[in-house]
């Protein structure tokens, strides 16, 4: 059976601003030691629509119009990912994606970063975007009937 992807980015104006993609001029790196933290949420289609205290720190986003059709979510995988200037960090999480991730500088505080999801050999989403600490950006993905959210955190 033939699946298809599909990716929606949706920032998240209530936590700390609206995301903003990244310019090809990238600024040279001067934060200390900055990390991104990456939970994958599977969205379930049945479900009381409560959302687990593993995964409060979401509900607002959760309970957003984006994703009301879900009746449910649960966490599968959390994954740390320390970042150094134009390194690629690559973590595989147990839903089988794999993410990509490279700190391209920093810019008022914000984080520059290019990430990459694939499925197997599949690509997903390869795009640039610009994070503030702790700010939360999410990426859903589907295969077939599956939704994965990808919720980025970051520090610096």
């Amino acid at each position: 059976m033939a699946s298809s992807f599909t990716a929606l980015v949706v920032g998240l104006p209530a936590l700390a601003g609206a995301l903003v993609l990244a310019s090809p001029s990238v600024a040279q790196a001067t934060v200390q030691d900055p990390a991104c933290r990456i939970h994958a949420v599977e969205a379930l289609e049945k479900g009381d629509g409560e959302i687990p205290a593993d995964l409060e720190f979401l509900s607002d986003r959760l309970r957003a119009p984006e994703f009301a059709r879900y009746g449910g979510f649960r966490l599968l995988d959390t994954i740390d990912f320390q970042l150094q200037l134009n390194k690629v960090v690559d973590h595989k999480f147990k839903s089988g994606h794999n993410v990509e991730l490279t700190l391209l500088g920093e810019k008022d505080s914000k984080l520059e970063l290019n990430t990459k999801l694939k499925r197997g050999s599949s690509s997903l989403v390869d795009m640039d975007f610009v994070v503030g600490s702790n700010q939360i950006m999410l990426i859903p993905v589907r295969r077939g009937d599956q939704t994965i959210i990808f919720a980025y955190q970051c520090k610096h």
